[in-house]
């Protein structure tokens, strides 16, 4: 009898019948177990993320639509407001762990020519774009509005499982808010900085809450 022979005797002998039986289907069954596992936990993460930045962009545009495009004496070439609400976003995701060091709020990638947009964006694929010259439908009737859309990159797990399979690479949302300027609600002082911008639009919150359920 040679060596492998007795050793597969010795297996069987120690495993029995039984257990080989159980280690083939634990074998079959990892695979899958492992997937949803993976699957679970990305998604989860996904959703999570794409909260965190409904959230940050709900922030910003609450500074852009609550003020008139005035640049305050901020030093640059940047409006207050959008400065304002630039810095909104960035400090809510750096709360929330979610890494945006590459937007400097003062310094937009590309500004529109035409109309009021400004847009940041950064070379692992986070962008942030302000919008202050959309408009929405009420009825029959548009109405200016401000679309604050990020874009953050997302890495899946699954992918080092399903190497031949297609994942979005990126998590995108937008919020879009009615522009409030020139209606009956108090105006920040003409030499306002964004630091006091962000604190007068939050004082807005609820009244803009109410308009938007």
């Amino acid at each position: 009898m040679t060596k492998e022979q007795s050793l597969r005797e010795s297996l069987a002998r120690t495993l029995g019948p039984s257990d080989g039986a159980q280690l083939l289907e634990f074998g079959l069954v990892l695979p899958i177990l492992l997937l949803l596992v993976l699957g679970v936990w990305d998604f989860g993460a996904s959703f999570a993320l794409k909260q965190k930045l409904t959230n940050a962009a709900r922030e910003g545009a609450r500074i852009v639509v609550s003020t008139p495009l005035t640049n305050f004496n901020c030093g640059n070439s940047t409006p207050c407001p959008i400065e304002a609400a630039a810095q909104s976003v960035v400090d809510y995701l750096t709360k929330a762990n979610v890494e945006v060091s590459c937007i400097d709020p003062s310094s937009p990638t590309t500004v529109a020519t035409v109309g009021e947009k400004w847009t940041w964006s950064c070379s692992n694929g986070t962008t942030l774009d302000i919008n202050r010259s959309s408009a929405i439908l009420q009825g029959a009737v548009y109405i200016p509005a401000t679309v604050v859309t990020l874009t953050y990159p997302l890495k899946w797990r699954l992918a080092t499982l399903l190497p031949r399979t297609t994942f979005s690479k990126t998590v995108t949302t937008a919020f879009t808010m009615e522009n409030m300027t020139g209606s009956a609600f108090d105006r920040p002082s003409s030499n306002a900085g964004p630091a006091t911008l962000v604190a007068s639009s939050r004082g807005l919150r609820d009244r803009i809450r109410l308009i938007h359920r």
